[in-house]
Parts: structure tokens; sequence; C-alpha cells
């Protein structure tokens, strides 16, 4: 009896002092080249975040949908694709310093390209996002870098309707 309570008694008084002790200091990050001055970091569990990165799941409310036409449909939820890595709380690691929608059209050979998944309604958009970083999470994007850093790219969407609106999933080979 009395060398369970001694055990008790040191549990304790151990969280005790844990929960009392201050927290570590978050590593801080330092680049180990710059490339076309983006600051470039080496690939590890504090530089990637796959958690957030994962793409959001986008809806456009029928109300908000109101009056639009299937392009802009489509490129409306572009934006909210994209507004979800335009901010300061996405991780470094995908996160972007503005974008661009340059184009949103309806590709006549859709029909007939092996693309999954197929949308009630198919569009193509051409789009450019800045980049802040190197590594990242749209390295393995098609597209062009250009000297400022920013990625010119393309997808296809598929565009689903619901009860409540619209929804939007990439569609691939």
């Amino acid at each position: 009896m009395k060398t369970k309570l001694m055990v008790l008694l040191l549990s304790i008084g151990i969280l005790a002092f844990i929960s009392c002790a201050p927290n570590a200091p978050t590593p801080q990050l330092t680049p180990v080249a710059t490339h076309n001055g983006l600051p470039v970091f080496e690939i590890n569990e504090l530089t990637v975040d796959d958690e957030y990165c994962n793409s959001p799941e986008v809806f456009l409310s029928k109300a908000d949908a109101q009056g639009l036409q299937d392009d802009e449909i489509a490129q409306k939820l572009m934006e909210l694709w994209l507004d979800y890595f335009n901010t300061l709380q996405a991780p470094s690691y995908c996160r972007i310093d503005g974008y661009t929608i340059d184009k949103v059209y309806y590709d006549e050979r859709t029909p007939f390209l092996p693309l999954e998944p197929k949308g009630d309604f198919m569009r193509v958009a051409l789009f450019s996002i800045k980049l802040i970083q190197y590594p990242n999470f749209w390295m393995s994007w098609a597209g062009d870098v250009d000297k400022e850093n920013w990625l010119h790219t393309s997808n296809n969407l598929a565009l689903f309707r619901t009860n409540t609106g619209y929804a939007m999933k990439f569609a691939y080979p």
C-alpha cells in the first residue's frame, strides 16, 4: 500500500513538472539556397504539410450561382479553391501569394478524353499562381514558371450540380 501511494505521488509530481515546463521553441527554418529570389528549403516534416495541403472541397450555393453561366460557375469554384491557398493560415509549403484565372472554357475534345470523374459539365481552367518558396505543393503541376515565380498552368474541371448548389473536382486521365 505504501509503495502504491509513493508511485502515485511520484507520477503526479512528474506530470506536474512536465506541464509546467516551457514549450519547446518552434524550430526556425533556414533556406539552404535561393532560386529566382525564392527561398529553397530541405524537404522534411517541417517543410511539408500534407494534411492542410490536400485539395479542399469547394461548394458554390445556388444563391451565389444565381444568373451565372456554366463558365462563370466554374470560375467562381476555382476562385474558392485558390482562395484556400492564398491565405496566411496556409502552410508555406502550399501557400501562394496571389493568383489569376486567365480563362475558363469548354473544350470540345473533353467528352472524348478519358477523364475521370465526369461531371454534369466539364471545363478547362487556365490559371497562374505566385509561388513563395521551393519545394512546394505545386511542383508536381505541369506548366511554366516565369522569372517572377508565377506558375502558369491549367486543369480539367468536373462540375457537379446538387440540390443546393455546385461542387468541383479536378478531372484526370
